[in-house]
Parts: C-alpha cells; sequence; structure tokens
C-alpha cells in the first residue's frame, strides 16, 4: 500500500517507529543530483541550489514500483506529478493531508524541525492551492488529519 502524506504529518517519525510496516521512501535521492551523502535531512529540503533531475519523477515512480514487492507500507510525499503518474499507472494510494484550517499548525511545524523558509514558503504559501488538489483527487483514499494529528494517530486506517 502506498501512503502519500503532506509535508509535516510524520512519515519519517511512524517508518522509524515500527519499520517492519512502513518504509519511508524518500524522494530527494530521484528528484535531485545530490552529492554523495547529499543532505536529505530537513535542511536540505527545497534547496533552490539543488538540481532537478531529468528523469524525475518517472525514476521515482519505478522505484515505487519495485519496493511495492515488499510487504511494507511506502511513506510517499504529496507531489502532484508522482500522483498523477501513479493514477495514470492504475496504482492505488491513500491520501493524507491536513485539514485546511491547519496551515498555522503546520507553519510551527515546519519552523520546530528547521525547515528552510523556502521549505515553508513553499508548503505554507501553497497550502491552499495543495489542499484543493487533494480535496479533488477523486483517485486515491483520503485521510484528512486534525489539526494536532500525526500518521501515527490515524495508522489504523492503513493496516
Amino acid at each position: 500500500m502506498i501512503i502519500a502524506a503532506y509535508a509535516g504529518t510524520g512519515k519519517t517519525t511512524l517508518a522509524n517507529t515500527y519499520p517492519q510496516q512502513f518504509t519511508d521512501f524518500v524522494c530527494m535521492p530521484y528528484k535531485y543530483i545530490l552529492e554523495e551523502n547529499g543532505d536529505c535531512r530537513e535542511a536540505g529540503k527545497a534547496n533552490p541550489d539543488n538540481i532537478m533531475r531529468d528523469e524525475w519523477p518517472f525514476n521515482y515512480i519505478s522505484a515505487i514500483k519495485s519496493e511495492m514487492q515488499a510487504d511494507k507500507h511506502i511513506l510517499i510525499p504529496t507531489d502532484l506529478f508522482v500522483l498523477a503518474l501513479l493514477q495514470e499507472e492504475n496504482i492505488p494510494y491513500i491520501i493524507c493531508y491536513p485539514q485546511r484550517d491547519a496551515k498555522e499548525n503546520y507553519r510551527r511545524r515546519f519552523m520546530s524541525r528547521s525547515n528552510t523558509e523556502q521549505f515553508i514558503n513553499i508548503f505554507i504559501g501553497n497550502w491552499n492551492r495543495y489542499i484543493s488538489a487533494f480535496e479533488q483527487d477523486t483517485f486515491g483514499r483520503h485521510v484528512i488529519l486534525e489539526s494536532n494529528e500525526f500518521l501515527s494517530d490515524v495508522m489504523g486506517a492503513f493496516i
């Protein structure tokens, strides 16, 4: 099962807490040309100096399909291009995103985990656009997180 979850919802924490059941399938090595030991941590996300790979997002979809062979839930970001390709290939997913009024709570989450201003501008600055796109998704099954919920709080919806 693929679980596409918005930034700050707790993908990494869930995967680290339940490694037998969940894989945090980080997209940065597929999306960007990173130096050896490139920065996939919060501080490296949305770095304007990152160089996009020509093969993105097709390389990531291919890797997801390979990873689906494992008996784990795959946690991915809610990248709209990736979701469109999953739909095109008829690969089911659950889409997890916060309720619309949780914006300021997420801004605080991003700041507390040391996300860059560029990252915050992307995910908070485009908040309404992203939430609207998720709400209009008719392919995936939806799990909408309340303001103070994380994926670990709703993991029963995945298992």
